[in-house]
């Protein structure tokens, strides 16, 4: 009979830390750049009626020996029910059988995975010295960047902007707390990106909010929201004036990433993409050279990540003999 192995968001949560995340998104992006990774193109469901959209990323890493595909939705009015505007499961098979080993809730994983590729980019792409984060948005993913950036620099102070000026001012008041340093919430978001040494978009924004003029020398990007057709962040001459635009997969990040409103309008082509973030973490490129490059990585999400932050959590939690198993066949 074959067993599998169902985990609930706390138990999920149980067998994930954000420094085991961000090393499984590591070893996620070094896999592409390997051809370990096999990945279809992502079905993108708009449920605009609703205010939703439903995203379902699948693949598998061969040598993990697991297909991981994932179910994530986002509808943005749930918050009116008190329900999660996020919502993901994720379904682990094995590789060579296709036979189901866990379903888990992916919420967590998607969280903490999207969180670590922050991180594992800004330390080849940000100033080493970097202490000042602008952070446009005050969602979840606000919160999991700066846990996952505060791994890899000392933070010294953070400006967060949010449209929603209440959801803004509870960011502040749960992330200093957690975090004991510095975070002033601005009404502009200009005043979040000026002085930042690396800026964070976190939004569902389908408009420039990050405008060209607030860019200076020497800062990091990391571009996050923008993961599906029409999503926009950053005004597109960004994308143009960065020494080194930087995506998690070209292939991906054309059709449903930041650098998709450049490319229409033909302010820059596919070779002026620098690199993928794995082909840096190989050697095969290099990182930040100068401290005055301005560096953008544009993130869409990649099944990889997925893959590789539930095997953590599925052999964490057969380790610990959480979760309750059932019988499929």
């Amino acid at each position: 009979m074959s067993e599998i192995i169902i985990l609930s968001q706390n138990e999920v949560k149980s067998c994930l830390p954000m420094v085991e995340a961000i090393k499984a998104v590591q070893e996620a992006y070094i896999s592409f750049a390997k051809g370990q990774v096999k990945m279809p193109p992502v079905m993108h469901l708009d449920v605009s009626q609703y205010n939703g959209e439903v995203d379902i990323k699948s693949g598998y890493i061969e040598d993990l020996g697991l297909i991981g595909t994932k179910i994530a939705s986002g509808f943005y009015e749930n918050y009116k029910l008190g329900l999660p505007p996020g919502i993901a499961v994720i379904i682990l098979m094995d590789l060579k059988t296709s036979i189901p080993v866990a379903i888990m809730d992916g919420t967590y994983v998607t969280a903490y995975r999207t969180g670590a590729a922050g991180a594992v980019a800004a330390k080849v792409l940000a100033r080493k010295d970097s202490k000042k984060i602008g952070v446009v948005g005050a969602g979840t993913q606000a919160r999991m960047q700066i846990l996952a950036l505060k791994e890899v620099f000392s933070l010294k102070e953070i400006k967060v902007w949010d449209i929603n000026t209440t959801l803004r001012d509870r960011y502040v008041e749960e992330m200093s707390e957690q975090l004991k340093i510095q975070i002033e919430p601005v009404e502009d978001i200009r005043d979040a990106a000026i002085e930042a040494d690396i800026i964070v978009t976190v939004t569902p924004s389908r408009k420039a909010l990050v405008m060209k003029e607030w860019i200076k020398e020497g800062v990091h990007i990391n571009a996050i929201g923008a993961d599906g057709p029409g999503k926009q962040e950053l005004d597109p001459f960004i994308v143009k004036r960065a020494d080194k635009v930087v995506v998690d997969s070209l292939n991906q990040c054309r059709i449903i990433g930041e650098i998709q409103h450049a490319l229409a309008d033909g302010l820059i082509n596919e070779d002026d993409v620098y690199a993928e973030i794995g082909q840096i973490l190989i050697g095969e490129k290099e990182g930040r050279e100068t401290n005055e490059e301005i560096t953008l990585f544009d993130a869409t999400g990649l099944a990889a990540q997925d893959i590789a932050a539930a095997n953590i959590v599925f052999k964490q939690a057969k380790e610990k003999r959480i979760g309750r198993v059932v019988s499929l066949l």
